[in-house]
């Protein structure tokens, strides 16, 4: 295994701070993804001993990376799919050289579940894998063994133990499944039947039919409580036509003929509402803050374009101070605007709409956002662009306008990306994107690449602004939500991309991003939690860069022992797991560096940004890992060029004059980075 794999595995096995865990899986995810390689060796660590700390660390990182290829994937982004290709092509050539047993099976299907991806068939149970496994002397635990204990532990949180059984079910097959969440369902506890509303808008159909059918059992044994009756009509709309929705109408017409569906629980306060605007990938953040009774929670969604509500949860609040201090911490994430309750129930019904449509269910969080509403406020509309400037009155006010006004307010769309932090994710990025910009050989000609792309996502923009239009006209913004709507109709009237400041502006944006991709990005990303640890080890964000551009363009590599232990040796780090997180922070930027030195523009830009100072600090660390790891800069593999450029680095770190070094480095750097061994 690389270095660069051990390092995260074993920081993620000794962090003991949940936080700190956390922000490392998430740095690690987003920078597996344009590491297969690395990733291929996590995946292989995952088939280790069930209880052993790295087994576990390596399945946490695979979640974490797969999750966020999944997202790329959505976004037609190629590094997601070739991530996940990757993982499927390592995982099924060990299981075809020896099949995994169940237990490794289980463990891989719930991490892809957690992920949200389907388990392949190497994660999955069958028959003849179970039939051909020698006996362990261990039998599988009953459904109370399953059960119970998580009802124990988070039995307050019904959607909680739905997602730990939705991943314990992952790697078995329908049927099987099917009855289990049956058997579960005949347990007469509120939770049990609670359960069953979520696996009413599971994927599988053989899954909502058996849920649906152990509901109605409920029903004619009357074991079903009023709140979760009363549910019922809001989720049939949800589902798509078929033998599951018939049992769940049985359900209703039963519990009608026996007294009605109203639920008995405490009326609902929204106490504040608030909607983002959609970023790029079409994804909008809905927030309610609510009270029910002494109940109170911060209940959020987010609808994606093209996959309708794609996660829905409460955060329960222990009082209105802890209900107020989370609010503000969620709001501190996130540009959003203060919009009607009716408002969010709107964007989750057009959410819903969108996801039938695309034969997707809703997530089934969505079951608990609809005790505030009811049946009818979230029924599915169609959430096309333009049902939805029809729905907010779009329509008729633009026609009000004259041809001149509709036009200003098509140019004040030139400001959007000046005043709305949304638009900063406002360009495209997709596979045959890529490949049409790249094989354009000038700027006119990558122009001209993005606006053919742009041509053929006019609708897709136009709703984008049609949502942002819908969502700004009920925060009260006037002027703004008239400019939208109008950007929208002018898209879906087929009017000239390039007469459309703000489609200029995502033209731009979308080099920018390809550029920022292909390699212009700074040496050190965002070290967040690390900083404190750099600082301790005396490392600053240019001395790191400099060290870690010798270590890339050695002519012999060093060993992992010689330039970490030059690095971080002989400093004691505060805290269990400190030096592991500091070591996978490292060799992940060491990784960048290696990845980016062979292109002489973005070396100049790097050097260009560093000051006088800031070149001082890079060049110690240079010449302090070739001092390290004098083998690995052997005398008599350099030219007499690269020793001078070596004494001149050596005389800007002890303040000499950083004019000349400038001058030569960029293409010095690219040269041994062609030549190094």
């Amino acid at each position: 295994m690389s270095d660069k794999s051990a390092a995260l595995i074993a920081a993620i096995a000794d962090a003991t701070d949940d936080r700190a865990r956390a922000h490392l899986l998430r740095q690690a995810g987003k920078s597996l993804l344009f590491t297969p390689a690395a990733m291929a060796e996590i995946a292989i660590a995952t088939l280790g001993p069930e209880n052993g700390s790295s087994t576990q660390a390596a399945l946490m990182l695979l979640s974490a990376a797969l999750d966020e290829a999944r997202m790329a994937a959505e976004n037609d982004t190629p590094e997601g799919r070739a991530l996940i290709e990757t993982v499927a092509a390592t995982l099924m050539a060990q299981d075809a050289a020896r099949p995994f047993a169940s237990v490794i099976r289980l463990r891989l299907a719930q991490a892809y579940a957690r992920a949200g991806l389907p388990p392949p068939s190497f994660a999955m149970l069958s028959p003849e894998t179970m039939a051909s496994e020698e006996p362990c002397g261990e039998e599988m635990p009953d459904l109370g063994e399953l059960l119970d204990p998580l009802l124990r532990e988070i039995g307050d949180a019904p959607l909680q133990v739905h997602a730990a059984l939705s991943e314990l079910l992952a790697g078995i097959p329908p049927k099987p499944a099917a009855m289990l969440v049956a058997l579960t369902l005949a347990r007469s506890g509120n939770v049990e039947a609670r359960l069953g509303l979520y696996w009413l808008l599971h994927p599988e159909a053989e899954i909502r039919l058996a849920a649906a059918t152990a509901l109605l059992s409920r029903a004619e044994a009357r074991t079903l409580a009023t709140e979760t009756t009363a549910l019922l009509p809001a989720i049939r709309k949800w589902m798509p036509d078929g033998p599951a929705r018939a049992a769940l109408d049985a359900v209703i017409r039963r519990r009608m003929r026996e007294g009605g569906m109203k639920s008995d629980a405490p009326a609902t306060t929204i106490h504040r509402a608030a909607a983002s605007l959609p970023d790029g990938a079409g994804a909008q953040s809905l927030i309610a803050v609510f009270q029910q009774g002494n109940r109170r929670g911060i209940a959020m969604a987010m609808l994606k374009q093209g996959h309708g509500v794609k996660d829905a949860f409460i955060i329960p609040c222990a009082s209105a101070s802890d209900q107020k201090r989370m609010l503000a911490k969620v709001l501190g994430e996130i540009e959003t605007f203060d919009v009607s309750p009716v408002s969010l129930a709107e964007a989750l019904a057009r959410g819903v709409g969108e996801g039938l449509s695309l034969d997707i269910l809703p997530a089934p969080g969505l079951v608990d956002w609809a005790e505030f509403w009811g049946a009818d406020a979230l029924a599915p509309v169609t959430g096309e662009a333009e049902a939805i400037l029809a729905a907010i009155g779009g329509t008729v006010t633009l026609a009000g306008l004259s041809v001149t006004e509709r036009t200003a307010l098509v140019k004040a769309s030139a400001d959007w990306m000046d005043r709305f932090a949304q638009s900063d994710a406002w360009f495209e990025d997709t596979t045959d994107l890529r490949a049409a910009i790249s094989r354009a050989r000038t700027e006119k000609g990558q122009e001209a690449a993005v606006w053919k792309h742009l041509e053929t996502r006019r609708n897709w923009w136009a709703r984008l602004f049609a949502v942002s239009a819908a969502t700004l006209k009920s925060a009260g913004e006037q002027e703004d939500w008239l400019s939208f709507a109008a950007v929208a109709k002018e898209l879906l009237a087929g009017t000239p991309l390039k007469r459309v400041p703000i489609m200029a502006g995502i033209m731009e944006m979308t080099l920018d991003a390809f550029d920022a991709r292909d390699g212009s990005v700074p040496l050190m990303a965002d070290s967040g939690d690390i900083g404190p640890l750099l600082a301790h080890a005396g490392i600053n964000e240019t001395y790191l860069p400099g060290y870690l551009m010798a270590l890339a363009i050695s002519p012999r590599e060093p060993s992992p022992e010689a330039w970490l232990g030059a690095l971080l040796g002989g400093i004691e780090f505060p805290g269990n797991g400190a030096i592991n997180l500091l070591l996978a922070f490292v060799t992940a930027e060491a990784e960048r560096a290696n990845d980016a030195l062979g292109d002489t523009k973005i070396v100049a830009e790097w050097i260009a940004a560093l000051d006088v100072a800031g070149l001082r600090d890079w060049a110690n660390g240079f010449d302090n890992l070739v001092a390290a790891c004098p083998r690995s800069w052997p005398a008599k593999s350099l030219a007499a060029d690269d020793k001078r450029v070596l004494r001149e680095i050596r005389d800007v770190a002890t303040g000499g004059d950083s004019a000349a070094l400038r001058a030569v480095l960029p293409s010095w750097i690219a040269r041994r980075y062609a030549m190094r061994q």
